[in-house]
This record gives structure tokens, C-alpha cells and sequence, in this order.
């Protein structure tokens, strides 16, 4: 996690997600063979917890860093930010490099990560 006063990037963003996936997938591993029977949603809310817990302790913005990238103001006060960014992450790698890829442009120079 950063700490105070670092800069987070898109790489870091895009680390915690793959962070929040794989612990994720760890703590319903453990869950299951201690006995526990899961339900269908719960994986999400281990998910949606850690995203939530890793985007506001590590004051992780993703709307601040696109707008950072392409010089506009979005405008969103920091804790939505946070709050949308960790629904982000909690969704996993797989849609931060798709939501990543479609805010790419093609040519070299404008890449924002």
C-alpha cells in the first residue's frame, strides 16, 4: 500500500486489484475447508470488503488519477472517488485491464500507464 504522500498510479491501482482478487480467493479457500458452505454472493462481499478496505487505507483514487491522465477535472469529492474505486477493484484484474484497455488510446504517446 502506499504510504502518506506517495502518488498512487495506474499500476498500483491495478496491483491492489489483482491483490484484492488472489486474497480474495485465499480466504474463501479457507473458509470452505474449515467446513464452511458459502453462499453464491459471498465471494463477492470478500471481495467488496478488502477493495473497500485497501482503496480507503491506501486513499486510492482512481478518478483522480484518469483525471490526473487526460487534464480534466471529473470532479467527484475524494471519498466517492474511493468508494467507486474500490467497487472497481472488488470486481477483480480481469475489469481493471478491461477498463484499462478501453480508456488506452492506441498511439504510443498518449498512454496513460
Amino acid at each position: 500500500m502506499p504510504r502518506r504522500g506517495d502518488r498512487v498510479t495506474i499500476q498500483v491501482f491495478a496491483i491492489v486489484a489483482v491483490l484484492v482478487e488472489a486474497l480474495t480467493g485465499v480466504t474463501k479457500a479457507v473458509l470452505t475447508s474449515l467446513g464452511l458452505k458459502l453462499q453464491d454472493w459471498a465471494d463477492q462481499a470478500i471481495s467488496l470488503v478488502f477493495a473497500m478496505a485497501m482503496a480507503f487505507m491506501g486513499r486510492i483514487d482512481f478518478f483522480a488519477l484518469v483525471s490526473q491522465a487526460i487534464h480534466v477535472d471529473l470532479g467527484f469529492p475524494a471519498f466517492f472517488g474511493m468508494f467507486l474505486s474500490g467497487l472497481i477493484m472488488s470486481r477483480g484484474s480481469n475489469a481493471v485491464h478491461d477498463i484499462l484497455k478501453k480508456l488506452n488510446p492506441q498511439q504510443e504517446m498518449m498512454r496513460i500507464w
